[in-house]
């Protein structure tokens, strides 16, 4: 299958591998729309992670990334496939289009713990803020569960981990942050989707799915904002040493 069809992928230089699942914008009309489920994209993600992917370049840093460019009302990269929300099951081309994106993703993460003994898998979404008071931004990693390596053993919260607690410090300067490691209020419903899931006690690998809220991502000083503060998170989580 040609991958670039459907998806914006490359392998990097650094343990560090941006997923973006819903940002998708094509709409192919040979592939049938979802029955069910969420069909609204994620507006802006895809090119905040392209702006992401080239800071870091200029930085000579190039981090594995696959991006996808199917609109969600195809296909849901964020469902089990046996899911009806997932993609309409009378296609075959988008179950391939599914099963390319998650196979592509593990392979990346295998390679990054091969070469470097670490991976930090980001998985980049946008949420709606339903009301004034919830946070800008909310980490989902099942409360924890699909983080592996530590950054400071005696450390706490999101201080613990590796890859977690670089983005914690960078975007709290900005955002009302949600790390996700307590139950609240805020990050049930987004405490870790179907690609996070897949890297549940993965040995050496860090996931963490960023929701960023839609006020964000529709104004452009606030988006460059949180590009810096991601790729700074990033360079951070690269030359750190981890126990």
């Amino acid at each position: 299958m040609d991958l670039s069809r459907y998806f914006e992928a490359e392998k990097g230089n650094a343990p560090v591998i941006l997923s973006c699942p819903h940002g998708g914008y094509k709409k192919p009309r040979r592939i049938p729309n979802k029955t069910t489920g969420v069909k609204v994209a994620d507006k802006n993600t895809f090119f905040i992670a392209k702006l992401i992917i080239n800071l870091l370049q200029v930085k000579n840093i190039d981090i594995y990334h696959i991006l996808s460019k199917i609109h969600r009302s195809k296909i849901d990269l964020n469902r089990p496939s046996h899911s009806k929300s997932a993609f309409n099951h009378s296609s075959n081309e988008a179950q391939n289009i599914f099963r390319a994106y998650h196979d592509q993703l593990n392979n990346y993460a295998q390679e990054c713990v091969l070469k470097h003994n670490k991976a930090l898998i980001i998985d980049f979404h946008g949420f709606t803020k339903p009301y004034k008071g919830y946070p800008d931004i909310i980490f989902g990693h099942i409360f924890g569960k699909t983080l592996d390596l530590l950054e400071d053993s005696k450390g706490q919260n999101c201080n613990r981990y590796w890859g977690c607690a670089q983005l914690q410090d960078e975007i709290s300067k900005f955002f009302v942050l949600d790390d996700g490691l307590a139950i609240t209020d805020f990050n049930l419903s987004y405490s870790g989707g179907y690609i996070t899931h897949q890297f549940y006690n993965r040995s050496n690998v860090n996931a963490i799915q960023i929701e960023v809220a839609k006020q964000i991502r529709l104004d452009f000083d606030r988006t460059d904002i949180l590009v810096n503060a991601i790729s700074n998170a990033i360079i951070k989580t690269i030359n750190r040493i981890i126990i």
